[in-house]
């Protein structure tokens, strides 16, 4: 026997060419021209005859020819699986090219937000000079204004002083008797003037500034965070063939650990048409699981995948949670009331959304939880997260409605219409490992991005980003959106 790795070699060769000159054991004289498949053995004719002839046995090349169409049914998946690791790799560089672009136009943000601050400061800072010249200089010509009247009063005074006491020290009698009156007058007058008083703000200019914990927060604030961001770049797309009468379209989306795309296709007016498609990587159609329950029209509807990479799927008129293998073998079947949707939590269970409560079953059916959930005129949509609380998207009230793992409500999120924080007619979510929810707003042609506790962040990808009618969004072995447009498109978008 010779390793793999060493078939190409010399020596793999020259035993290679012995071979085909090897004689039967028996008698070192007839020629090998038989393999008998039981024994593993080279033999000749007469050995076929004598001792092998229970064994199907079969001529060296015919037999070499079995086993190499048996290898290539071997090599087949592997080979798929290699190229499945290639996309992985590619995918990965795509994503480190992106990190590397991500990391320098963040730095360039940085430094131009910096940039910024500091010319609004320096602007600032002129303005504050401006201001304390203007200030000051007003404050100086008010205090200019009350130093020339007092100037002015005080010469006056001088004046009045001056000419009385040349009166008083050289007046001739008669010239004090006749200028006395006018003195005495003029001292009057100039008692009644008032000494200027200074404003109570005439006092030193100085500058208010807030408190540094405050303006170190105002600072941050104004830099902004840095935070994951979708590239909003449709990687690819392609389109499922659905009817136009009755209309088709894809209600869900989910993805396998191999990549392969399942979507279940709705018709609102003839449920017997619902269907899981199944595709691999190249969007090559697979198989396909048809409505079980087609003959009595119940609708068929919900995709999950579970921790043995089985089909989880329900029916709501027969009450079914139904399993099936990727090749459409039935597993197991089993009573869920009024199920919608399903979906499979980190423990393997299956999570169902029914159309009045929230079940938790073992894979086997059992019961495990269970609480009531308001329903609505439409299917809901269900998705458990890294956490394992429960989202439970329903169309009809226009929100979203997040349980913890105990199935008791922690919040809802959303209202009807087209604002931030607004759904019409929500579908799909996923989320990210953060526990940031992803949600689908089709009516609105956007995706929001939900954060842990519930509060609205932004929207992550919009109309313009190429995205049209979203019912379901997933995030595949790539890290890329996976989205199922009701319109029949199937696309990828980076993230």
């Amino acid at each position: 026997m010779f390793p793999v790795d060493q078939i190409d070699s010399d020596e793999y060769v020259t035993e290679l060419r012995a071979r085909q000159n090897i004689l039967c054991h028996h008698n070192n004289k007839d020629p090998v021209e038989i393999f008998c498949p039981v024994c593993k053995k080279f033999i000749c004719v007469g050995c076929m005859v004598l001792e092998h002839k229970e064994h199907d046995c079969l001529r060296i090349n015919t037999a070499a020819d079995k086993c190499k169409e048996k290898l290539k049914i071997h090599v087949k998946p592997i080979e798929k699986k290699s190229l499945l690791y290639d996309q992985f790799k590619a995918s990965a560089e795509n994503q480190k090219s992106s990190v590397e672009e991500g990391r320098k136009e963040a730095k360039n943000q940085v430094n131009q937000q910096l940039e910024l601050m500091i010319t609004v400061l320096r602007q600032r800072a002129d303005d504050l000079l401006e201001e304390i010249d203007a200030k000051s200089n007003a404050k100086l010509e008010v205090l200019d204004g009350l130093i020339a009247t007092a100037t002015a009063d005080q010469n006056q005074l001088d004046d009045v002083v001056d000419f009385s006491r040349k009166l008083i020290n050289h007046g001739s009698d008669m010239d004090v008797l006749q200028m006395a009156s006018a003195c005495e007058q003029s001292s009057e007058s100039v008692q009644t003037l008032d000494i200027p008083t200074l404003p109570a703000d005439m006092t030193r200019l100085q500058l208010i500034t807030n408190d540094m914990e405050e303006c170190v927060t105002s600072i941050n604030r104004c830099l902004g965070d840095v935070v994951p961001a979708a590239s909003g770049r449709l990687v690819t797309s392609f389109e499922v063939e659905l009817a136009k009468s009755p209309e088709e379209w894809i209600n869900q989306v989910s993805t396998d650990t191999n990549g392969d795309i399942l979507t279940c296709i709705w018709c609102n007016e003839d449920s017997s048409r619902n269907r899981i498609h199944i595709y691999d990587t190249n969007f090559v159609l697979q198989g396909t699981i048809p409505n079980p329950r087609a003959a009595e029209k119940y609708a068929f509807a919900g995709i999950a995948i579970d921790d043995d990479g089985n089909i989880v799927t329900s029916c709501q008129g027969s009450n079914e949670i139904i399993v099936y293998t990727k090749t459409g073998d039935h597993v197991r079947t089993f009573y869920s009331e009024s199920p919608q949707a399903v979906a499979v939590n980190s423990k393997g269970h299956y999570v169902v959304a029914g159309s009045d409560t929230l079940t938790v079953h073992h894979k086997d059916g059992k019961v495990l939880q269970t609480t009531p959930d308001p329903g609505g005129k439409y299917f809901k949509y269900i998705h458990c997260n890294v956490n394992d609380d429960v989202i439970v998207s329903d169309p009809g009230d226009n929100r979203i409605r997040v349980y913890d793992s105990t199935l008791q409500l922690k919040y809802r999120y959303g209202t009807q219409g087209d604002g931030d924080g607004q759904a019409n007619l929500p579908g799909g979510t996923c989320s990210l490992a953060n526990g940031d929810i992803i949600l689908t707003d089709p009516i609105n042609h956007r995706f929001h991005l939900v954060s842990p506790d519930g509060k609205f962040k932004r929207f992550l990808l919009r109309k313009e980003n190429g995205l049209y009618c979203p019912k379901d969004v997933a995030i595949n072995r790539l890290g890329q959106l996976l989205v199922g447009e009701q319109r029949g498109e199937i696309k990828l978008f980076q993230f």
